[in-house]
């Protein structure tokens, strides 16, 4: 065998599956499993072909090649492990080309940089060792030209080792949410995908998937229809098919006809008595930029604190993290259907059809439904995607405010906006803030007005910006409380406050340490305030697992609206249905159990519950994920009936 090539073999490998070791060590903390065979397979085979390839050209070539496909895997590698250290969850390709967080942090740099850690530097060190070799120890590769013997033997151990790294994909763990060949094809579940194939081939499956994702489509295993209940009783919700039946026999769109089959398949949820307690009152929904369990302090944000003792608390309540956190989770809050992971879905869907949203279920009510957010579109395109919802959406520049000099205050929304909305006779109106924004590295306009009130707390700098930030969000939902009684509104609309994620880059042993439960343990890290407040109603806490999917079939039924709960990927907390905490990375809540993705690991919580239950739970979720994957991509609503005749 040519001895040059072997030595550029082994340096490419080498240095790849150090990467690889160190990615999976950090982000896993495993090592020795049947993945890491795969991994090693996976590695084998592009160092072989790279090498193959690049010493077909002059040595200096060939040396250059190498180290620049080392400096590239080690870059990403380390990118991965800062976004998922700085943004609490892992990147695609797609997704940093779509907007949203990717330009978040671009226009955060030097934060997303200082938040590295040392340990993730290692991810140049093969790279270091490599021009040390090639520059000092020339010796060590001198250059053999290949015979066609040597080139042949290479091929057919490429083509040997490559058949035998796939066939490996027939393993897939046990409980696994999606099989290892369906992730290979489209590998939307990041973090298990990164976790079975290793960082540098998810880097090309990615890649692919970027060029030639909107052609893949998995077929939905159709579950069989729940029997309906031989005895209708009061709560029963009727919902005639006849014109979803006809319109499925129509279509020769084999995706779009199983989506129908799948959607009428769901159970429709009952009615129950929560239905319709607040039926023709306003609404006022607020996505509170990372609102966390930290920021509910009796002294520092009262008004918040009354809330939750005043309101409906759901102290049981999580915000999973999609790639594009803040616009995904307001995604979700408003349409409960799963984003997709490999791009940023309020980019890349932009112009669907969202008949369905909950602007449009308000609509259909005689409603009028608003929404606004102090800042512009530069993150992700609201104002076309809230049309496309049913919602006049104002932002910074129609509202007048100007982005030059930082985050907007929420008071000053609140003051700006508060007119607008309640001059309509019933109203929704959806509210995005931004004051409690990081960073937290420095002061803002916003921290230097709260600090007083903050700066002797017993905590880091960081968290008092953070608690000084909650502060002003706190004042803007006194303003609009204290606006409402003063009108005559109060007792006639209902304030629902959601966050979209936990503060990013601030230090989380802060945010654990005001907490009320331990956010190290099982999935707490995302465990995020929920309140439903109106004035009328008694206050209780309400511990059923819940998370944002949940909310707007929550909400259409204590609004009595028209909707059919099959089309929705949560539940009405108030109905006999069970409901599932979802999680981008396949993880997932229930109040049975917890499943953790990346450890295919679980914990029950309920002993009439064993390994079948988790089983059918990611049967279950498994199929969610691959019709909210065919709906985006087909634009399915477009196609689907949703005048049907409820009563």
């Amino acid at each position: 065998m040519n001895k040059y090539f072997l030595k550029m073999f082994l340096a490419s490998f080498l240095s790849l599956l150090f990467l690889e070791i160190l990615f999976k060590i950090i982000s896993f903390s495993s090592f020795f499993d049947f993945e890491l065979l795969r991994i090693i397979l996976f590695t084998l085979v592009f160092s072989l072909i790279t090498a193959f390839i690049y010493t077909l050209f002059k040595p200096l070539i060939a040396k250059i090649l190498t180290c620049i496909t080392v400096f590239i895997s080690g870059l990403y590698t380390l990118l991965q492990l800062n976004f998922k250290n700085f943004m609490g969850n892992f990147m695609s390709l797609s997704m940093l080309g779509g907007g949203g967080e990717a330009d978040r942090i671009s226009n955060e740099v030097a934060t997303f940089i200082a938040s590295i850690r040392l340990e993730y530097y290692l991810c140049f060190l093969p790279l270091i060792i490599l021009l040390v070799l090639f520059i000092w120890k020339k010796k060590w590769f001198q250059y053999e030209r290949p015979t066609w013997v040597n080139s042949l033997i290479v091929v057919v151990v490429f083509i040997g080792l490559h058949i035998v790294s796939l066939l490996t994909l027939n393993v897939t763990p046990e409980n696994q949410l999606k099989t290892n060949k369906d992730l290979y094809k489209a590998p939307t579940l990041i973090d298990i995908s990164l976790k079975e194939f290793g960082v540098n081939r998810f880097f090309i499956r990615d890649l692919i998937y970027l060029i030639n994702g909107d052609s893949i489509h998995n077929i939905i295993d159709i579950e069989e229809k729940p029997e309906t209940p031989s005895e209708p009783t009061d709560y029963t919700r009727y919902i005639d098919d006849t014109a979803w039946l006809k319109l499925m026999e129509n279509e020769d769109d084999e995706i779009i006809k199983n989506l129908h089959q799948y959607y009428m398949n769901q159970s429709i949820t009952d009615k129950n008595d929560y239905t319709g307690i607040f039926k023709d009152k306003n609404l006022v929904l607020i996505m509170v930029e990372a609102l966390d369990l930290a920021a509910i302090d009796p002294e520092l944000t009262p008004t918040l604190y009354r809330l939750t003792q005043n309101g409906w608390y759901f102290d049981n309540y999580y915000a999973p993290k999609f790639s594009c956190t803040t616009g995904e989770s307001e995604f979700i809050a408003l349409t409960s259907i799963i984003p997709s992971n490999s791009v940023c879905t309020p980019f890349t869907y932009v112009n669907n059809n969202y008949s369905s949203s909950i602007f449009n279920l308000f609509n259909n009510s005689g409603y009028t439904s608003t929404s606004y957010h102090g800042w512009d579109d530069n993150y992700y395109p609201r104002t076309q995607l809230h049309k496309n919802m049913g919602s006049t959406f104002y932002n910074a520049d129609t509202l007048g405010f100007s982005t030059s000099g930082g985050w907007t205050s929420d008071l000053s929304l609140m003051e700006k906006i508060y007119p607008m909305f309640t001059q309509n006779d019933k109203f929704f109106s959806f509210v995005i803030t931004v004051s409690m924004h990081f960073s937290y590295d420095f002061d803002d306009a916003t921290t230097r007005k709260n600090w007083d009130q903050v700066k002797d707390l017993d905590t880091g700098i960081s968290m008092k910006r953070y608690l000084a930030k909650a502060i002003e969000f706190d004042q803007s939902l006194e303003y609009l409380i204290d606006s409402l009684e003063k009108d005559g509104k109060l007792d006639d609309t209902v304030i629902v406050i959601f966050g979209d994620h936990h503060p990013y880059n601030l230090d989380f042993d802060y945010l654990a340490e005001r907490s009320p439960v331990d956010r190290y343990e099982d999935l707490n890290e995302d465990l995020m305030p929920f309140i439903i407040y109106n004035s009328t109603v008694e206050p209780q806490v309400i511990s059923k697992t819940a998370s944002t999917f949940d909310i707007v079939p929550t909400l259409a039924n204590l609004f009595d609206l028209n909707y059919d709960p099959r089309y929705y990927i949560g539940k009405d907390l108030f109905s006999d249905e069970e409901t599932i905490a979802l999680f981008p990375t396949g993880s997932w809540v229930t109040d049975k159990a917890i499943y953790f993705a990346s450890k295919n690991d679980y914990k029950l919580k309920d002993d009439s519950v064993d390994e079948e239950y988790i089983k059918e739970i990611n049967r279950i979720l498994g199929n969610k994920f691959t019709a909210s994957d065919n709906t985006l991509k087909k634009d399915y609503f477009k196609y689907s009936v949703l005048n049907s005749s409820t009563r």
